[in-house]
């Protein structure tokens, strides 16, 4: 990667970090890290209500299956939250994490059926993100289609040439590292930003009030 695309890509970066820095999407992530902070009874149910949250917020759909969250919750409350950050600390950094590769290998939840729903990648990599302080990278609808084109534009080569739910984490790792960015909590403003403008979608970066009034435009 050349070093003009590398300091292009990394200046949008920053740039969409401050621009979303003063956003609604900027509130309700805040929102989220302070519930994270609070203490309940058990640590089951501490992550209970966080994935609730997480769910209710950046609609990832898990409420919608039979006793998801609750199987998610209980895979994940077997360990502390110091267990979990040493373990995401580890796929950040190329290492193997048994515990992370198995919570994200499970399936989650049943369908109408009475059958095995999906995996819960999105919602586990949005946990994780929160819980390492915005330190590990989101797997999201948005960021797949973000990813490829990035790279073709930046003429970035991070060795993937788009991101699934198998190698997002050394990917995304990737291009953290080799734009120098160095900072997934800009990264993911910066792939996440580019995608709602190009859909020209600006429900959580405009303030309640622009959105208001670009809605009442659009009428």
């Amino acid at each position: 990667m050349s070093l003009m695309y590398n300091e292009c890509l990394k200046k949008e970066a920053i740039g969409a970090y401050e621009i979303l820095k003063i956003s609604q999407y900027a509130k309700e992530k805040a929102f989220i890290s302070r519930c994270f902070q609070i203490e309940v009874e058990s640590q089951f149910d501490n992550v209970k209500l966080r994935l609730h949250l997480i769910d209710s917020l950046y609609s990832t759909q898990m409420s919608k299956r039979y006793y998801g969250i609750e199987e998610l919750a209980e895979a994940l409350s077997k360990y502390t939250d110091k267990e979990l950050i040493t373990e995401a600390n580890k796929l950040v950094n190329r290492e193997d994490s048994e515990i992370l590769q198995k919570i994200f290998g499970e399936k989650y939840g049943y369908n109408s059926n009475g059958k095995k729903e999906k995996k819960a990648v999105s919602l586990i990599s949005k946990y994780l993100y929160f819980l390492t302080g915005y330190q590990f990278p989101i797997y999201d609808s948005l960021v797949k289609i973000a990813y490829p084109k990035v790279i073709k534009e930046y003429n970035v080569k991070t060795g993937y040439t788009k991101i699934t739910d198998i190698n997002f984490v050394q990917a995304l790792s990737a291009l953290n590292q080799v734009s120098s960015i160095n900072d997934f909590e800009k990264l993911d403003n910066f792939l996440w930003y580019s995608q709602k403008v190009e859909n020209n979608s600006f429900s959580l970066i405009c303030s309640k009030e622009e959105h208001l009034k670009r809605i009442k435009i659009k009428v």
